[in-house]
């Protein structure tokens, strides 16, 4: 729990719990796990979850009169120490923090989630009527790369609701104007066939229809890996990013680099160093380190060193 959170596109952050399991490559060097580790909780599906006494959720409450009193909506990241919609959460935390959403109308609470297939059978049913969602939440999707997007863009964009993604770590390149994936055909065949979703502009079309509009985005964050263990991510992907939601008018927010930043070989003297391809396959440098092919030397001089200036450019985009 922090009041003043040092995360970039959040006010505060608050946890409902803490606990998780690994669900995907972008779990594998998870920082909540270390942490639960120093104060001694275990991890994974088989360990008890830590759970918060009254006092602890009573912070929404004294949040949202700052709000008020400042005439502002703040965010609050929930939960950054497990999955709001783990099906192994503790009993009954969810429906506490839904009163408490009830209850903060000034706080905009975003329940960000690697599990978006649960989101459906555990939200309240009232919200998934037309007109229903409440103005103060907003559901984030964790992705990694494009098999992600593939996976799970679609779910959200389903649930008719304000969203966010968070490519963080980003493992490899995202195209969102061109997400793949697959659903049962309408045409009385019960085939299932594959279908194009651009989800910054809400764009679907097939080879069976000329398309039709609908949600999208609205707002990505993307950033690299921190930490001893962080992969590097080739620049073009976050560039790529940038562009694509440049082009649909999406509020793009770059968080960070992480460890590793394409740093001059020159002022990164003596920083670990490896080339990088666009497929995020990594090689020694040198002498693999070849322009040419659209590899790139990246530098690990530490998250603080590294920054968050891409291409010299600060991105701090939110959604209105």
């Amino acid at each position: 729990m922090s009041e003043n959170s040092p995360i970039e596109w959040t006010r505060h952050t608050f946890n409902t719990h803490w606990g998780c399991n690994k669900v995907s490559p972008g779990c594998d060097n998870c920082y909540a796990q270390t942490l639960a580790a120093r104060f001694g909780y275990g991890w994974g599906d088989g360990a008890a979850k830590r759970e918060f006494a009254p006092s602890h959720w009573n912070d929404l409450l004294v949040w949202d009169r700052k709000a008020a009193a400042a005439g502002e909506r703040h965010r609050v990241f929930t939960n950054s120490m497990s999955d709001f919609f783990d099906k192994l959460a503790p009993a009954g935390v969810r429906e506490l923090h839904y009163s408490y959403i009830e209850r903060t109308p000034n706080l905009e609470h975003l329940l960000l989630t690697k599990r978006i297939g649960n989101v459906r059978g555990m939200v309240p049913a009232a919200w998934l009527e037309p007109g229903g969602w409440p103005k103060n939440v907003r559901i984030g999707i964790s992705l990694v790369d494009q098999k992600e997007a593939n996976r799970d863009v679609h779910k959200l964009l389903a649930l008719n609701c304000p969203n966010f993604l968070s490519i963080e770590p980003q493992l490899g390149p995202i195209d969102l104007r061109f997400c793949e994936y697959h659903t049962t055909g309408n045409e009385g065949d019960g085939n299932r066939w594959s279908l194009n979703l651009d989800a910054l502009s809400g764009f679907r079309a097939t080879s069976m229809c000329s398309g039709v509009h609908g949600k999208k985005i609205d707002w990505v964050i993307a950033g690299g890996e921190s930490g001893h263990k962080a992969r590097p991510a080739h620049p073009d992907w976050f560039r790529s990013l940038r562009d694509q939601c440049a082009d649909a008018y999406t509020p793009f927010l770059f968080k960070q680099w992480g460890e590793w930043n394409p740093g001059n070989i020159q002022a990164a003297s003596g920083a670990p160093a490896v080339c990088i391809q666009k497929s995020g396959a990594t090689r020694p440098w040198p002498p693999a380190f070849d322009p040419a092919s659209g590899s790139w030397c990246m530098h690990k001089v530490g998250k603080k060193a590294a920054g968050r200036l891409l291409d010299g450019v600060e991105h701090n985009g939110f959604p209105a």
